[in-house]
């Protein structure tokens, strides 16, 4: 039951992505700050398991390389700000989806290199604090 207990209140990092090797990687560099990571594969799943979480949830983290529905995202991020600051990473050249992201409301976007190269450290930046309180108003981190 203590195991239950202690996972009810561990922190989560929601990932949307569809890259299983990805989702072992993301994983192990969670751990390291005491993070459970959850990961889904298409974007309705994604933004449920963010609501779902409520404030355990402390980073929802988009894979840009894979099929994003930026309407959804877009609506979701308008209409609830109890929901955790968003990153994106993707390719530096794809501009239409680095501006797709933006539109939609994601927090911070990063390039691939930039994210494989420091997951941790993107994660431990941008995430929201557990001191957070349910419906406390987004605001957009520092881009």
């Amino acid at each position: 039951m203590a195991a239950n207990t202690h996972e009810e209140a561990t922190p989560v990092v929601v990932v949307l992505n569809r890259d299983l090797m990805f989702g072992s990687r993301i994983r192990s560099a969670m751990a390291t700050l005491g993070l459970q990571v959850v990961v889904k594969g298409d974007t309705a799943a994604f933004l449920e398991a963010a609501r779902t979480l409520g404030n355990r949830a402390v980073m929802a983290i988009i894979d840009m390389n894979s099929q994003v529905d930026w309407e959804k995202v877009a609506t979701a991020l308008a209409g609830d700000d109890a929901l955790p600051p968003v990153l994106g990473f993707g390719s530096h050249t794809d501009v239409e989806t680095r501006r797709a992201a933006k539109a939609a409301g994601v927090d911070r976007i990063v390039s691939n290199s930039q994210f494989h190269a420091d997951m941790a450290g993107y994660v431990q930046r941008y995430r929201r604090s557990l001191d957070a309180v349910r419906g406390t108003v987004r605001v957009p981190h520092q881009k």
